[in-house]
């Protein structure tokens, strides 16, 4: 008789035992994990940038503290500490403890922005003129990047390349210019205008001229020498 009491006396024990042990299980598979931590820093960081999900990369992600109270699908307020960037960030994400006490996670990664930036990919000489086949679109590090990288090539399309140019290179505005349109000692066409008037005349170009460039220009009739504004290949404007 006592031992069929003790038996059982064991076994409501091993119950409860393994009651307490499924409960506590159970509870902890509800915490949200620290990937999912990960994922709503790396979502939060793009949404306040407006990137997509290419142009990020979560190099170095880290929590503090290390456990926490917080479950799936539960309410939490996610403030950053200063305005996100590319490099080192932190926010704070605060919620609701068990106990009805404010909590809140320390989260910290260092995200690098990605962007297309054209690439050279093919030897570039000074005074060549930019070809959508010279580059090729990749995605660089944006804290790499240099100060004046062209983000849009067709605005460097048709450029004139001011120095040498290897394969790998970032392109850079510096690394570009106009082409020229009017050259020294050629023929152009002159043009004077005024409020009621429009002259037209032939002169040669005494210096080489970028659109929009002032240069000095002989006017071939008179031999008089006008500065003139460049507007089009082999053509200057004189206002009055």
């Amino acid at each position: 008789m006592v031992r069929l009491r003790l038996t059982a006396l064991i076994l409501c024990f091993g119950l409860v035992s393994l009651s307490l042990m499924v409960s506590l299980n159970l509870g902890y598979a509800t915490l949200i994990s620290e990937e999912e931590l990960k994922g709503i820093f790396l979502k939060e960081f793009k949404v306040r940038l407006g990137l997509k999900d290419d142009e990020v990369r979560l190099k170095t992600f880290r929590v503090e503290p290390r456990t926490y109270e917080l479950k799936r699908n539960q309410p939490y307020r996610l403030d950053w500490i200063t305005a996100p960037r590319p490099g080192s960030n932190t926010a704070i994400l605060t919620y609701t403890g068990a106990n009805g006490n404010s909590q809140s996670i320390r989260l910290w990664g260092f995200v690098e922005v990605l962007k297309k930036v054209p690439i050279v990919v093919k030897p570039l000489q000074a005074g060549e003129m930019l070809r959508e086949d010279h580059v090729s679109l990749e995605f660089t590090e944006l804290s790499r990047l240099p100060h004046d990288v062209v983000f849009d090539i067709s605005s460097a399309l048709g450029k004139e390349v001011r120095v040498s140019l290897r394969p790998g290179m970032v392109l850079r505005r510096s690394h570009l210019q106009l082409p020229l349109l009017v050259k020294r000692n050629e023929e152009v066409e002159l043009i004077a205008q005024g409020k009621n008037f429009i002259v037209k005349a032939k002169g040669i170009a005494l210096e080489n001229g970028r659109l929009g460039e002032v240069i000095r220009v002989r006017n071939k009739e008179s031999k008089k020498v006008v500065f003139a504004k460049v507007s089009g290949e082999r053509l200057v404007e004189v206002s009055y």
